[in-house]
Order: structure tokens, then sequence, then C-alpha cells
């Protein structure tokens, strides 16, 4: 069954602890057969993930060895840097172009995607969303767990505002982020939340502190996933608004009181 527990593997090979929490959480069983899966990275900045900004490949690679094994074998990997950075260098830098060489996935540069509006009546407000994940049958968000000099928090749900195009960044930011990244997680749908906490960085969205965390933990309710992640850097999920209201328009649940959490090793 699909449900709301996370799995943490301890280590620092991370293709294996991806493949550990795969197989612990059944994510082929949770898959639309014979879907391409949609590989969603952070990769914020052309920066290797040593530096704690950026998701390592081997995440990647760990995911779809797995999903393969099972019998997949169509694979997509799309992002959209940040504003000033180009999505095409960090592919390059960060390890991709040779992931997606060995799977055979497409890459897709995200601030390339032509984009649509949706509403989410949830939130009150409307949201230009890339075309790609939008129409994605499956979406798998790899994240690293990084504080955010704005939210405190950036992880899963904050990772899919790479799915936008610059200028609604833009205007995420003007409007506070929580909002529109609560109401994000409510319109684009995650299979799974899978969080590269190997080497994040606890001060600094854009790397340059990095700190060994030594594991990688995941599930398949984001909301819950970031729930974890920010009572594992030091904050009640309540002290992040953006989880609150995730859960207020119905995108997942941010309480951690019932959630079982089972650690591997």
């Amino acid at each position: 069954m699909c449900g709301p527990s996370i799995i943490v593997a301890y280590g620092r090979r991370r293709r294996e602890l991806a493949m550990e929490v795969c197989a612990a959480l059944g994510v082929e069983r949770c898959l639309p057969w014979g879907a391409t899966v949609w590989l969603k990275p952070n990769l914020v900045v052309p920066k290797p993930s040593s530096s704690g900004a950026t998701t390592d490949p081997e995440m990647a690679a760990g995911v779809m060895a797995y999903l393969h094994d099972h019998g997949w074998r169509k694979f997509g990997i799309m992002e959209s840097s940040w504003l000033g950075a180009e999505t095409r260098e960090a592919f390059r830098v960060c390890g991709y172009e040779e992931v997606a060489r060995r799977f055979g996935a497409q890459l897709v540069d995200l601030k390339a995607d032509p984009a649509e509006k949706v509403e989410v009546k949830e939130a009150g407000m409307a949201l230009e969303i890339c075309r790609t994940p939008l129409r994605a049958e499956a979406i798998i968000d790899l994240p690293v767990l990084k504080a955010h000099s704005q939210t405190k928090l950036t992880c899963a749900l904050k990772n899919l505002k790479g799915c936008v195009p610059d200028r609604e960044k833009r205007r995420f930011h003007a409007l506070g982020l929580h909002r529109p990244i609560a109401a994000l997680a409510k319109a684009l749908s995650v299979a799974l939340a899978l969080v590269d906490a190997v080497v994040g960085d606890l001060t600094f969205e854009e790397g340059g502190n990095p700190v060994a965390m030594d594991r990688v933990f995941g599930g398949f309710d984001p909301v819950l996933v970031d729930a974890y992640a920010a009572e594992l850097i030091g904050y009640a999920p309540r002290e992040i608004p953006y989880l609150t209201l995730a859960e207020e328009f119905g995108a997942g649940y941010g309480s951690l009181v019932q959630a079982h959490v089972l650690e591997l090793n």
C-alpha cells in the first residue's frame, strides 16, 4: 500500500541508499505501469553535490536502476535552475548528462518549456506551471535537505519551484514564497519524494557550507517528508508556513504524530 510512512537509510553511497529506500517503500507498486518516470532533482546552481547545493546524480541513478530492474524503461530528468543560472550548465557540472546517457533518459531544460495557467481553488490563486511536469504521469521529487534564507527549509515542496517559468519564480518571491509553494504542491502530484541528505547545507540554499548528514529518506507524501526534514534541522513543522498551508490545501499531511518512520540500518 502507498501509505504515509517515511523510510530512512544511513550511509554515503547514494545509489545503493536510494535503491534500498525504493525497495522498502515498494515504489514499483505505486507508479502507473509503463509510464515515463520524470525525476526532478535540485540543480539550483551549477555546483557539484559536494557543495551541499545540489542533488547528487547517483540519487537519480539509484531510482532509475531500481525501476529498470522492475520493468520500467522510459525516464526523463527535468529542471529549471535559478534565475541567472543556466540549466544546461547545471546538467553538465552536476553529472546529469552522464547519468542520462547511462539510462537513456531525456534531459529537459524547463526554462525552454511552454507554461500553462492552473487554477488552485484551495489556495485562491492561479499558477503558471511548465507543461512537462504538468502532464507527467509520474514525478519523483529528488531534493537536497537544506536551510533557506527566507523559508528556513528547502526540501521536497520547494524543489517543485523548478517546475515553473522564471517569471513565475519572481512572482513567488513577490508573494512571499509560502502560499505559492503550498499551492504548487497541490497543483503538482508527486509520486515519491526521495531526499538526498548525504550532504546538504544548513546555512544557505546555494551551498558552500556543506554538512555531512549521511542519509537518504523518502516517502509518498511530500508534505510529510518535509515535516520530517524540518524536524531534522531543528524546526517544528508549524514553524514552516508553507507546510501548514499545504496541509490546509489538501496536498498532504504535515503531522508526524501518527507517521511510521522506519530506519533501515
